[in-house]
């Protein structure tokens, strides 16, 4: 594993343009310490819970806890069957009893209010903890104890700020997405596919191909107050270190024509559809897509007249 490369960028609106431009992530050092959140978590073990009761509107968020054989992974099973966690719906104060509960104790379930919209829940919080590097961005918050999510990935680009407690981020390059055992496409925890691989520790006999994996990755330990940019599609595995833990992450979209279906749509076509096809077929079509989609060889159409490029013609 390698460190993230670290920047001690400040909070301002030309940082955007600055991260959409980077092809790999970068650790943000102290991009939002002076956040009074980042203080009031630094204070106490349950700081930052009692600064979010003064935003708390009474709405409801999606908590999960992971089973006891997760070893607070909060994945699959280890056969493949089920998800080793629970969800629940519930309000924000009712999961920071939780919260509080577990905090003197050893060997509890993890739990996590996750992916909950910041404007919805807390709305006063964005008032006093602005982020001027992305305008118009509605943040989501995690808030729970020591947890791991397991590897990922996402297709906006995305901005992570550690607000209480640490977190260790590893992360993959998507070249990496053969090695890291990717479970389904559609029966997944949240949304986003997760890698089957146990992290603690990985099962290298069964999973051989996810040690090359970790020899290619990044790894970022953020304290309270640091940000890390993580690229469109790049996986990455976040770990939550302490009993009290708060992440708010940006995300914003990669610009696409209002005319074409995403690119994460685009791509499960052509799996549903290569996938009834003969393995000579697939074969010929691989050839095709390296050709025309991923162009990394040639420019299919610089051969052409510009106005009869058609669906070749690049748009940027």
């Amino acid at each position: 594993m390698k460190p993230i490369e670290t920047w001690s960028a400040a909070d301002d609106p030309k940082l955007k343009a600055e991260l959409e431009q980077r092809a790999e992530p970068v650790l943000l050092k102290g991009l939002v310490a002076d956040w009074p959140a980042v203080r009031a978590g630094r204070a106490a073990a349950l700081g930052i819970c009692d600064y979010l009761r003064r935003f708390d509107r009474g709405v409801e968020v999606m908590a999960t806890k992971t089973r006891a054989a997760s070893r607070g992974v909060m994945g699959y099973n280890d056969s493949l069957t089920d998800f080793a966690f629970v969800k629940a719906r519930m309000t924000l104060a009712e999961f920071i009893g939780h919260l509080q509960a577990y905090l003197p104790l050893d060997g509890v379930p993890s739990i996590a209010a996750q992916c909950a919209k910041v404007s919805e829940v807390i709305p006063g919080f964005l008032d006093e903890n602005l982020l001027r590097a992305l305008p118009g961005v509605v943040p989501n918050f995690w808030l729970g104890n020591a947890l791991t999510v397991p590897v990922h990935h996402d297709h906006p680009y995305n901005l992570a700020c550690v607000v209480a407690g640490r977190r260790r981020f590893t992360l993959f390059p998507p070249q990496q997405v053969g090695n890291l055992y990717i479970g389904p496409l559609e029966h997944t925890p949240s949304g986003a596919p997760i890698s089957v691989v146990h992290p603690d520790p990985p099962d290298l006999d069964r999973y051989p191909r996810y040690r090359e994996a970790l020899a290619s990755a990044w790894v970022a330990e953020l304290e309270p107050g640091d940000a890390v940019y993580i690229p469109p599609l790049w996986f990455h595995q976040v770990e939550a270190l302490e009993k009290v833990n708060l992440l708010i992450n940006y995300w914003w979209p990669v610009a696409v024509a209002k005319d074409l279906p995403a690119p994460a749509h685009a791509l499960l076509q052509a799996i549903q559809v290569l996938n009834t096809m003969p393995t000579a077929q697939r074969d010929a079509w691989a050839a095709m897509f390296g050709h025309y989609v991923v162009q990394r060889e040639q420019d299919p159409a610089g051969h052409i007249p510009q106005p009869w490029q058609g669906v070749l013609s690049r748009r940027r």
